[in-house]
């Protein structure tokens, strides 16, 4: 089956009533469910969500297998083939548990309009992660207001700025940032404000820490600290230990501090300095202390004592 409707008559509300469960709250009129072929589904591969989670999926197929798929997903023709719009995740669960339908809602929706529904889709859910909800939350504002990604940043930081009492720039129509500022509120998620600070600067993190975010390896608040460090090398080494020991947040913090120090006391002693520092340290092993005589031994522990009493003065 399929839902006619110009592109100005799309009855939002009605698409994610149904995209949630909610299949009560809209018109019979204004949607048609019917079902249609697994195999004839293709993905799309522009929707936001990036990152499955193989335990959930799984879980989702254990569902769909004892209850079948309880709602509809979204798709659009296409030639012969219908793409989805949004319920990747049923769909793929669906295909696992051997289904060969799934119920669905067809819609008369172009380009545009397919990947705001899908952006908006995913928006709703509470899984996204920060990474794949930051890109959303821009995709979907370039859309809204035909504005490529630096023109929507650009915008964004003017809202912000008269916000605060300051004179902004002017590049943008009041009507421009209205709907931005209309939209944040729709959204109910973030300010302008607080969008600026705390999710835009997520576009210049190093690509690790993105992929570690997005797969769901590493939490946000820990990859943020981890963009502080500059050192690529250490930063790595950092990020592996995160994720290998699970470290909370302060302890990722306790450790960037120990870098940072480590790095001042490098570039104040000088590479010959630490180097001999090293030198010794692997020489006053154990081992190799306790085959000296007694001359040699006393003679260390006199350097020792000195060494001591150079520090402790200083």
């Amino acid at each position: 089956m399929s839902t006619k409707r110009r592109r100005t008559d799309l009855d939002r509300a009605a698409v994610f009533e149904a995209i949630l469960g909610d299949l009560g709250g809209a018109p019979e009129g204004d949607r048609a469910v019917g079902t249609v072929p697994i195999d004839a589904i293709v993905y799309n591969e522009r929707q936001p969500r990036q990152f499955l989670d193989p335990a959930g999926l799984a879980q989702l197929t254990a569902s769909i297998r004892e209850r079948g798929v309880l709602e509809p997903v979204l798709v659009r023709r296409v030639g012969d083939r219908y793409e989805l719009v949004a319920g990747e995740r049923r769909t793929r669960a669906a295909r696992e548990a051997g289904l060969t339908d799934v119920p669905a809602i067809v819609l008369d929706i172009d380009d545009r309009e397919a990947l705001e529904i899908s952006i908006m889709e995913n928006l709703q859910r509470e899984d996204l992660n920060a990474v794949e909800e930051t890109e959303a939350v821009l995709q979907l504002l370039q859309l809204s207001l035909d504005l490529d990604r630096a023109g929507t940043l650009a915008l964004i930081g003017e809202v912000v700025q008269e916000s605060r009492g300051r004179t902004a720039q002017g590049r943008f129509e009041g009507s421009h940032k209205g709907a931005a500022v209309g939209l944040f509120e729709r959204l109910g998620r973030f300010t302008p404000a607080s969008f600026l600070a705390n999710r835009v600067p997520i576009l210049s993190f190093p690509e690790e820490l993105l992929d570690a975010v997005r797969s769901g390896r590493l939490a946000f608040t820990k990859a943020q600290a981890l963009a502080r460090v500059d050192d690529a090398h250490e930063r790595q080494r950092l990020l592996d230990e995160a994720i290998r020991e699970d470290l909370s947040l302060s302890q990722i913090r306790r450790r960037i501090t120990e870098v940072r120090a480590d790095v001042v006391v490098e570039r104040t002693l000088g590479d010959e300095v630490i180097e001999r520092m090293n030198a010794t340290r692997r020489l006053l092993q154990r081992k190799h202390v306790v085959r000296l005589d007694d001359d040699r031994l006393a003679e260390l522990r006199s350097l020792l004592d000195r060494v001591v009493a150079l520090i402790e003065t200083d």
